[in-house]
């Protein structure tokens, strides 16, 4: 029984593989790469009750993270992420945070406790979490200067690691995108 376990868990893993959605240097709390993945809808509201949309941020490099106050990894996460948008201040970059499914006067505490610097949208039902086929907080997309994505973290990442912010860096530095 636990040969066949294993034998599962391999199967998995190497369909995973195939598909580039299993992040070849760990677990969760990785950036994995996403291929062949089509631009995805957002239209939410922000802290202001303005509408926002992801046409806003055409031709940047977008980091869309969807988090929850109440969510520990996401909030542990977020000064990395203020510290990556310092980073790539001088690129067409932006981020983009998403908070699920909390009232507004939390998210804005939260946000002024944190000092988020960013656009923070409102996501109250979940709806666009669940359409983008979130699952897990924290979650981010790293959407391309088309609009594509292109990477996905799932669990908190550091996402000022030199890695990431390198990687980052390169696909700003390409467009149109291949």
């Amino acid at each position: 029984m636990r040969h066949d376990m294993h034998r599962t868990a391999a199967g998995v893993v190497l369909i995973l593989l195939v598909l580039g959605l299993y992040p070849l240097s760990g677990l969760a709390g990785e950036l994995s790469e996403v291929r062949g993945v089509l631009p995805l809808e957002l239209n939410l509201p922000d802290l202001s009750a303005q509408p926002r949309s992801l046409d806003e941020f055409a031709g940047k490099v977008l980091l869309v993270n969807f988090w929850a106050s109440w969510c520990t990894p996401c909030t542990e996460e977020i000064p990395s992420i203020r510290r990556l948008a310092e980073a790539m201040h001088d690129k067409p970059f932006a981020v983009i945070g998403v908070n699920v499914g909390e009232a507004e006067r939390r998210v804005q505490a939260t946000v002024r406790r944190l000092e988020i610097d960013y656009p923070v949208l409102l996501d109250k039902d979940s709806t666009v979490f669940k359409g983008w086929g979130a699952n897990v907080l924290p979650t981010a997309y790293v959407l391309d200067r088309s609009g594509r994505v292109r990477y996905i973290g799932q669990g908190p990442l550091e996402w000022d690691r030199v890695d990431i912010v390198e990687l980052l860096g390169k696909l700003a530095e390409q467009y149109p995108p291949f």
